[in-house]
């Protein structure tokens, strides 16, 4: 089980980690919108298994110390809307 993380930032690494925290939250919503629009009936199944953004987002924060463990929060965090716009743009290339 996860514990409850409480993290102190100030200053530019606080307001670091909220820009970055919305440019994924954007690219997020843009990716799952494009996604829901291509995908027809049963297969819009598929959105909530692509969605485990705010997991992996407390997980970029909670290990937000180092670029190791940043850059593995970043990827976990990214990966669902790379995957989206993968999927969207593969359907838009073949007609649908």
């Amino acid at each position: 089980m996860l514990r409850k993380t409480t993290i102190c930032m100030k200053g530019p690494e606080a307001a670091q980690l909220f820009q970055n925290s919305l440019e994924q939250t954007v690219l997020a919503v843009g990716a799952h919108l494009v996604l829901a629009t291509v995908l027809r009936g049963p297969e819009l199944v598929v959105i909530p298994l692509l969605v485990p953004f705010g997991r992996t987002r407390d997980l970029f924060v909670a290990h937000s110390r180092g670029a190791a463990p940043r850059s593995f929060g970043m990827a976990l965090t990214a990966s669902p809307s790379v995957a989206s716009y993968v999927v969207a743009a593969g359907l838009i290339l073949v007609g649908r």
